[in-house]
């Protein structure tokens, strides 16, 4: 099985982000791979600039070069665009097996990124081979992109900031189940709260920021109660738990503290705002900042900071009708399958894309129960290879 053995090759490959490193070893293995069927392959990299402007001060010292491939074959005609991202997230605990080593059992398929996205780039890679004689009166492209679990702006963000176009794509970074029309969008902000310091037996002569920062906390939590009732039209895959797309916001982290016995002169709160595609981003900016502007003007002592990330990714959705979606479907249909038309609560690198009004399909050989992210993530077997296939018919049907 060529799924597997690459899928093998990719997996033994560090590529986890946070840091980031061996973006061009990996994305070497798929070129080497596609240049044998008539590819022509390039290995872009991200210019430093563009990379310290994304990332700031968080780019860790021993991050790597951001690299992606681009591969071409055919010309003339219309483009078709197939991408997954070679970035993973980093292992974590609970793991019973090496993450770095596929390991088989039970027609599963374990190790880091088998899910997210090694098998993605695989499946795509091999059909893009099988299919790359085919190709007449148009050009297929296919890319291999960095960051994306970083919110892919050195990634597929650049290649199509710098001009990277097609007509349709596909983006396999999704569920085997769902033909992805649509997907939230994220904004990220964190909440820095001012107090005073004094020693904790004299605690009435200072301002407690973790004491403010718990009234911010509560302000927040109310506000994604308020959340949960606005929908968006776009309705999610059934796994998700929800019928359709909805916002939410998370307090996913908070620091704070000096010592035990010193009252804590600041505390900071990170946030996760989730975006449907009904929503706009300024609005929903507008919306944090006026909640914690009535907090402070209910208490003279509460001092914050409030800073928003760069925009990453961000929501957006595609007609339903486009061509590629009915094609998408049609060539699961043709292998004895139909997906279910819905949008994603993750966000994905389409959007970028879709950014610049090209119908964009996500999908991909996940499922809800493949631990991704999680410890002892995988794929099934089988699912790699289905997915491949109706790719490869897709393909037969675009080109046609």
């Amino acid at each position: 099985m060529e799924e597997k053995r690459l899928l093998d090759e990719l997996v033994a490959i560090d590529t986890c982000v946070p840091p980031g490193r061996n973006y061009e070893r990996a994305l070497k293995v798929v070129g080497d791979y596609l240049e044998g069927a008539g590819f022509q392959v390039e290995y872009v990299k991200t210019p430093e600039e563009v990379v310290r402007e994304v990332f700031g001060d968080k780019l860790p010292k021993d991050a790597g070069e951001r690299v992606n491939l681009v591969a071409r074959v055919g010309q003339g005609g219309r483009t078709l665009l197939l991408n997954a991202h070679i970035d993973t997230v980093p292992p974590g605990p609970g793991w019973t097996r090496n993450p770095f080593e596929l390991f088989e059992e039970g027609g599963k398929l374990y190790g880091r990124g088998t899910s997210d996205d090694k098998g993605g780039v695989v499946a795509l890679a091999c059909a893009a081979k099988r299919f790359a004689s085919k190709v007449v009166n148009g050009s297929l492209v296919f890319t291999a992109t960095c960051d994306e679990e970083v919110g892919g702006r050195t990634g597929l963000g650049y290649l199509v900031q710098k001009g990277l176009r097609c007509d349709d794509a596909l983006v396999a970074d999704g569920s085997i189940r769902v033909a992805g029309i649509a997907a939230n969008g994220c904004m990220r902000f964190s909440v820095k709260v001012i107090g005073k310091a004094a020693h904790a037996s004299r605690n009435w002569l200072g301002i407690n920021a973790i004491e403010k920062a718990s009234v911010v906390v509560q302000a927040l939590t109310e506000l994604n109660k308020k959340l949960s009732s606005r929908l968006s039209s776009v309705p999610a895959d059934p796994e998700s738990g929800v019928k359709f797309l909805r916002p939410s916001l998370t307090v996913a982290m908070i620091q704070g503290g000096v010592k035990e016995n010193v009252v804590p002169p600041e505390c900071t709160i990170i946030v996760d705002r989730r975006l449907i595609p009904e929503e706009n981003f300024e609005e929903a900016r507008l919306e944090i900042q006026t909640v914690l502007e009535e907090l402070r003007k209910k208490d003279a002592q509460l001092k914050y900071q409030l800073d928003f990330e760069p925009q990453n990714h961000f929501s957006f959705k595609i007609p339903e009708d486009s061509e590629i979606v009915k094609l998408y479907v049609k060539s699961w249909e043709d292998i004895g399958s139909t997906p279910i038309i819905a949008g994603g609560l993750g966000c994905v690198d389409s959007c970028y894309l879709a950014k610049e009004h090209i119908p964009v399909v996500t999908c991909g050989v996940s499922r809800a129960g493949n631990s991704v992210h999680g410890a002892d993530e995988f794929v099934y077997k089988e699912d790699l290879e289905k997915f491949s296939k109706a790719v490869e018919k897709l393909m037969t049907l675009y080109f046609a």
